[in-house]
């Protein structure tokens, strides 16, 4: 491990410059980077050893910011390595995930990170704003993994301004509830799915006959739309502001390639959105019948900026986001933005990070940036506080979705009193990667962009999409 350390440090010295007016590079070729003018950076310093380290806070100016990330260097026992006593693990106990907590005064929290990482990351210290002063002492115990020492860069970010009117942007079902329920729990707020989520796990099979594919995926696309539109209101946004558009799942960037093409379910012939649209309580948009086409996405979207309105949009970041739905939600939102050109603040999130095991560790601890595989610019990074009350109503707004529950089939065959398995119980998710365990969070993450800084990010995503030539 100290070999590991000592290259992790080389990685994080790249991070760290004296305090000038040029940004310090970035730790590797695939790494965030930030525009100069919006974020800042200081010195900072971590001393220690073995597992317990201290950050004895800088002097930051002034107090004009609201989220603060430090460059670490770490190195992270292997998954499945023996315990530094040498005890191998017991076989049925869970994977040791390495940690940093972060305490100070009463303040205590913990962050995560991969197990095997060794390189620079983030740690999230945003909840120290309004706890710490210039000389505070930070304490930082590692577990299952170690840090490095030395000076460091501590980057810090204003917060983004959330008066107006808010439009969260979900392609799924519980989107919205993963990435951004606190955001819309605490303003103004108008949540909107793109599509109704009827496709993806068989999660009724058993209730429904062999070849019936069709019949079980709009039955799903129902439950999930209705959940969509009824869920928000536990978090104060009533179905009249909470709208399913009624495209289909898992078809967007289909669309995306052929714009003017109707594209049907993909495991049915229908190709009209009213056949889920049709639940909304919601005026924002017409019910009646319409085609599953791009320019309709596009055009529809145009449509509820005009009457929403937003100074703020939530969506997915398509360079973050692994889902090509979450990706191309993004992109049509972004179209659609070229031709409304008002002022907006987008607050872009990733639910499918590192094979949908990002954030790591149990509910309720921090989450920072995730690892990435190419260069992301950001304009800024605004981490929003989620306390404790908030992330229980989280929890249950995330139960609530019928689609991040175990599967219920066992529960219909019990209510019609067959002793019988019409076909073999689902597990559900593995633990490490339900969203009861990634969603509620002492934070949510947004990565900050406006309507000109977010076009290069579109650009090199669709460039990233194009076929390579062969050599």
């Amino acid at each position: 491990m100290v070999r590991a350390v000592a290259s992790a440090l080389c990685v994080l010295s790249l991070l760290v410059a004296t305090p000038s007016a040029q940004q310090p590079a970035p730790a590797s070729s695939a790494d965030f980077t930030f525009r100069p003018e919006s974020s800042r950076w200081v010195p900072a310093t971590i001393s220690g050893g073995g597992d317990a380290f201290e950050l004895v806070w800088p002097d930051t100016d002034d107090e004009d910011w609201h989220t603060a990330l430090l460059a670490v260097g770490i190195a992270t026992t292997p998954a499945g390595a023996p315990a530094a006593t040498g005890a191998a693990p017991a076989p049925t106990a869970p994977p040791a995930v390495p940690y940093v907590e972060i305490s100070t005064g009463s303040y205590i929290d913990r962050q995560y990170f991969r197990a095997g990482e060794t390189g620079a990351r983030w740690l999230n210290l945003s909840h120290l704003k309004g706890v710490v002063a210039p000389g505070t002492r930070v304490a930082l115990r590692a577990g299952g993994m170690t840090i490095g020492v030395g000076t460091s860069a501590l980057r810090l970010f204003a917060a983004p301004r959330l008066a107006g009117s808010v439009l969260v942007l979900a392609p799924h079902p519980d989107d919205a509830e993963i990435g951004a329920f606190a955001l819309y729990a605490t303003t103004d707020a108008t949540v909107v799915t793109v599509t109704s989520g009827n496709a993806g796990s068989p999660t009724y099979e058993a209730v429904y006959g062999e070849n019936q594919a069709a019949e079980q995926y709009h039955f799903k696309g129902r439950i999930r739309v209705i959940d969509s539109i009824t869920v928000p209101w536990q978090g104060g946004v009533p179905p009249e502001r909470a709208l399913n558009l009624g495209y289909f799942d898992a078809r967007l960037a289909t669309m995306f390639e052929t714009p003017d093409a109707v594209v049907p379910e993909m495991y049915g012939p229908n190709t009209d959105i009213a056949a889920y649209r049709q639940y909304n309580f919601s005026t924002l948009m017409p019910k009646q019948s319409r085609p599953s086409t791009w320019r309709n996405l596009v055009d529809d979207i145009e449509t509820l900026l005009r009457r929403v309105n937003p100074a703020v949009i939530a969506a997915p970041h398509p360079q973050l986001d692994s889902h090509r739905d979450h990706q191309f939600t993004t992109v049509a939102l972004v179209e659609a933005l070229a031709r409304w050109r008002r002022d907006v603040t987008l607050l872009l999130y990733t639910n499918h990070a590192d094979n949908n095991r990002y954030p790591y560790g149990p509910a309720g601890t921090l989450m920072s940036m995730p690892a990435i595989t190419q260069p992301v610019e950001l304009d800024s990074v605004f981490s929003l506080p989620v306390d404790a009350d908030l992330q229980r109503i989280k929890l249950f707004a995330l139960e609530s979705m019928h689609d991040l529950r175990y599967s219920p089939t066992r529960q219909y065959q019990l209510a019609q009193g067959e002793g019988r398995t019409v076909a073999p119980e689902k597990q559900g998710p593995e633990p490490d990667i339900t969203y009861l365990r990634r969603g509620p969070r002492s934070n949510e993450l947004f990565f900050v962009y406006d309507q000109d800084t977010v076009r290069p990010i579109i650009d090199a995503f669709l460039e990233s999409m194009r076929p390579r030539p062969a050599n």
